[in-house]
Order: structure tokens, then C-alpha cells, then sequence
């Protein structure tokens, strides 16, 4: 019976890191602009509690995953990040609309998880290969 607890937990830890968290903020970004939502007071706030959680998500997802999960977590960072970058120069360029906090925090967000989530994970697989660390 113990052995079903850790299997299940396992997998449920392998669904988690599968997840690629990041796009829940450009999902969010891009809905809000669609529905011509502005970010101003409450989904503004929204975004921000949901840049937190995908900050959080990320990093700790980044702590201890093997090579196709950390190459798969790296993609997704890049395309994200490449994404939220088109997504912002059509608000500006073609839309003509002015970027509020909001826009910018989530791209912060988006450019924290791509540089912090890779050196999370090498920092992870030095320390679990005796190597040393940064």
C-alpha cells in the first residue's frame, strides 16, 4: 500500500513538471485583450497573484528533473518568452495601445522564469552530480 502512495505522488509530480506553467500568463494576457479587458484594479491584481504562482511553479518545478524534462522546460521558457515579445509589439505597434504595469510585470515574469528556471535546474544537477555548485 505504501508503494501506490509514492507511485501516484510520483506521478502526479511528473503531470506538474509537465505543465508548462508559463503559458498560463500569456493565456491570461491574451484573453483579457481579447475580451478587451482592462488590466486596470481587479485583473490586474489577478495577473499578478497568477505571475506569482507560475514564478513559484516554475522555479520549483526546475529543482530536481532529468534531461527531456529539463530541455522541455527550456523550450517552453524561450517559446514563451518569444511569444510574450510578439504579443507585446502587436499592442504597441498595431494596436497603438499604451503598456500598463500589468503588461510589463507579466513579461518580467515571463523573462524571470526564462533566465532563472535553466540555472535553477544546472544548479540542481551539479549539486546532485557531487560537481559543486555556483
Amino acid at each position: 500500500m505504501g508503494n501506490d502512495g509514492t507511485t501516484n505522488n510520483t506521478r502526479k509530480m511528473s503531470l506538474f513538471n509537465k505543465i508548462p506553467w508559463t503559458f498560463l500568463i500569456l493565456l491570461y494576457l491574451a484573453g483579457t485583450q481579447i475580451a478587451k479587458v482592462s488590466l486596470d484594479g481587479v485583473p490586474g491584481f489577478i495577473l499578478i497573484g497568477i505571475g506569482v504562482f507560475v514564478l513559484f511553479a516554475e522555479f520549483f518545478k526546475s529543482g530536481d528533473i532529468g534531461v527531456s524534462l529539463f530541455l522541455l522546460d527550456v523550450i517552453t521558457s524561450v517559446v514563451g518568452l518569444v511569444v510574450a515579445t510578439i504579443l507585446l509589439c502587436y499592442l504597441v505597434w498595431e494596436m497603438d495601445q499604451p503598456l500598463t504595469f500589468y503588461h510589463w510585470f507579466g513579461y518580467a515574469i515571463l523573462l524571470g522564469d526564462t533566465i532563472l528556471s535553466p540555472f535553477n535546474a544546472f544548479r540542481t544537477a551539479l549539486r546532485n552530480f557531487g560537481v559543486g555548485s555556483i
